[in-house]
């Protein structure tokens, strides 16, 4: 372990009445939200002002995310409900509620523009924020949608057996692009200029497709176990991507002969199961089933272990601009750790 970066220390703590599902940082840092199993969604400002958006149903939330502009907050899971929060006015937030009557299970908004796609079973469906209408809906051919990810042009990827399609939203018919895997693709992540997309598989292989080449995907093995998520990191030199994988993770880093150097990161004792990368630091994060939260430089140093936390870490999220580091799990606590001035 080294000492390059300062240590983060608790500065906050509260508690849901389940599992924590999700956390978001709005885009500009002032505020974030955190969803539970129990169907909770709360949002923290002014750094401890906690706003109740929505009380305990029973109903789990599979997911909440920021719109890119910070004026909208969407959350959906169990109850068939897509729930959309407008901003706008922050003393007043409107709420926009959605039935879509089947369970939500993914949700991510576009890079640009208020336009949100969420998934239930194989379907996928676009929705316009602004006018609340749904704008196309697609049928992923083979199983169910297990991952999506925007492309920061518009694209849309999706995750599930046999592989990954793209669809761009100017011609709904067809998906123009489809990536063939072996099994089924449970996690994808575009990098953060868009060139490469990222597919984690379920038999321990990772592809990734050079969008400049996409015929000519790379299949990387060398992961542990089961591809649980993948994150790219951001302030690189060259494109880097950690891996989520069984107890261990993977740093995967492109080298000088277009080839994928793999080092195998060994921080935790029990399932990762949670990782997010800072927005615009090269540093990252990564939450066990062991209670443990590891913060990590972008060369793979172990920079910190935070105090093991009850029972596991389910959810992590940075600050856009400070180091802040918000933590969730299992047991529903939530903490605030932060860099002391």
């Amino acid at each position: 372990m080294t000492n390059a970066i300062a240590q983060l220390q608790l500065a906050w703590q509260g508690q849901l009445n389940d599992f924590v599902t999700g956390l978001a940082y709005s885009p500009n840092g002032d505020a974030w939200a955190a969803s539970s199993a129990a169907g909770e969604v709360i949002l923290v400002t002014g750094g401890d002002r906690l706003v109740v958006l929505q009380a305990a149903n029973g109903q789990s939330i599979a997911g909440i995310a920021f719109s890119a502009d910070g004026r909208w907050l969407a959350a959906g899971g169990q109850a068939g409900r897509l729930l959309i929060w407008n901003f706008e006015d922050a003393h007043s937030p409107q709420s926009i509620d959605i039935g879509v009557e089947q369970w939500i299970e993914h949700l991510v908004w576009h890079p640009t523009k208020p336009q949100l796609a969420i998934s239930y079973g194989s379907q996928v469906q676009i929705w316009d924020a602004l006018t609340s209408t749904e704008l196309v809906t697609w049928k992923f051919p083979k199983s169910s949608v297990f991952d999506l990810a925007w492309h920061p042009g518009g694209a849309v990827a999706v995750a599930g057996s046999k592989g990954v399609e793209i669809w761009s939203p100017q011609d709904p018919t067809v998906a123009n692009y489809h990536l063939e895997v072996d099994t089924a693709t449970i996690g994808i992540a575009w990098s953060r200029d868009g060139r490469y997309l990222a597919a984690g598989n379920l038999d321990r292989t990772l592809t990734i497709v050079d969008w400049h080449h996409p015929d000519d995907p790379w299949t990387l093995q060398g992961c542990p176990g089961k591809v649980r998520q993948l994150i790219w990191l951001a302030g690189t030199t060259t494109p880097c991507l950690a891996v989520a994988s069984g107890t261990a993770i993977v740093l995967w880093n492109l080298n000088s002969e277009a080839m994928w150097d793999g080092q195998l990161l060994e921080g935790h004792q029990d399932i990762v199961a949670a990782l997010t990368a800072h927005p615009y630091i090269p540093i990252w994060a990564s939450g066990g089933a062991d209670g443990y939260t590891c913060q990590w430089s972008a060369q793979g140093d172990l920079e910190q272990i935070l105090p093991q936390s009850l029972s596991k870490i389910t959810a992590l999220a940075w600050h856009p601009q400070h180091l802040y580091l918000v933590t969730g799990s299992e047991t529903g606590a939530i903490q605030l750790w932060v860099i002391p001035a």
